[in-house]
């Protein structure tokens, strides 16, 4: 499996649009790596995951082809991973000479709510249809067995983490959540998973203990330990740390330094992880 990173930034994105702190005004000088996009990656060219804001902007500097894509899930509906306004533009009177095939969206309740609220009588159509799933409930794309588990965040925006199997490869996709709950990792023990990748949430970067919502190093560092215990990863397990604020204290030339340290890679806009 190839997993692509378009955006690795939480929601106010580095640089945030009117921070002037240290960390903002380096990506601004520096560009490059320190730039950060709202979080958004495609897992072998046909999964797509989130939608946010920034979308436009990966298909411009990143080529990233959504004619192409037919399958995106949503990890909870806050902006920054589902701006369902831009799927407006895949409709009949918006785009021209594209094939007439569904582009499939999956998502929890609430993000399912406001799509099917903004797009009235167009929420199931020939080029847009849109699939509630819940928690704990796998489904699949092709040949992709896909499993949302609960993640710590925002229950209002009824958020999910990603478990991906497919051709004898997994994959835990998990930003957007604090530690994970008890239940949630009892079910990853219960499926007998062992993880090739992990991408963990790293929103406060090197601010200590942050457990609930977003997590922080220590606490990546912590719960890398427990999906050890209970037989999910070990040692060997690629790691990467995602979704970062520009409140986290470190530079992305920095936080490299500091992640690997634990033998956790950092992303960035652009990374591009086989597995």
């Amino acid at each position: 499996m190839k997993l692509k990173y378009f955006g690795t930034a939480a929601a106010e994105g580095i640089p945030g649009l009117f921070c002037n702190c240290r960390i903002c005004k380096n990506a601004l000088e520096k560009r490059g790596k320190e730039i950060k996009t709202r979080s958004q990656a495609l897992l072998d060219g046909k999964i797509l995951i989130d939608f946010p804001p920034d979308t436009y902007m990966h298909v411009l500097n990143y080529g990233l082809d959504l004619r192409q894509i037919r399958h995106c899930i949503i990890t909870h509906s806050h902006f920054d991973h589902l701006f369902e306004r831009d799927f407006w533009c895949r409709l009949p009177s918006i785009a021209n000479e594209i094939e007439e095939k569904a582009l499939h969206v999956y998502l929890t309740s609430a993000g399912y709510r406001r799509a099917k609220e903004f797009f009235g009588a167009d929420v199931d159509c020939a080029r847009l249809k849109f699939h509630e799933i819940k928690e704990f409930e796998p489904f699949w794309i092709e040949d992709y067995r896909i499993i949302p588990l609960r993640a710590n965040h925002d229950p209002a925006a009824n958020p999910v983490i990603y478990a991906i199997e497919h051709n004898g490869k997994s994959i835990l996709y998990a930003n957007d959540t604090g530690f994970l709950f008890d239940e949630t990792l009892d079910y990853i023990k219960s499926l007998g998973i062992r993880f090739d990748y992990i991408s963990l949430d790293c929103t406060s970067m090197l601010i200590k203990g942050t457990r609930d919502h977003h997590m922080s190093l220590d606490v990546d560092v912590e719960l890398f330990e427990r999906l050890i215990e209970i037989g999910a990863c070990d040692k060997d397990t690629a790691v990467y740390v995602n979704h970062f604020s520009h409140n986290g204290l470190a530079t992305h030339e920095e936080f490299v330094k500091i992640a690997a340290r634990h033998g956790f890679g950092v992303t960035y806009d652009g990374l591009e992880v086989e597995i």
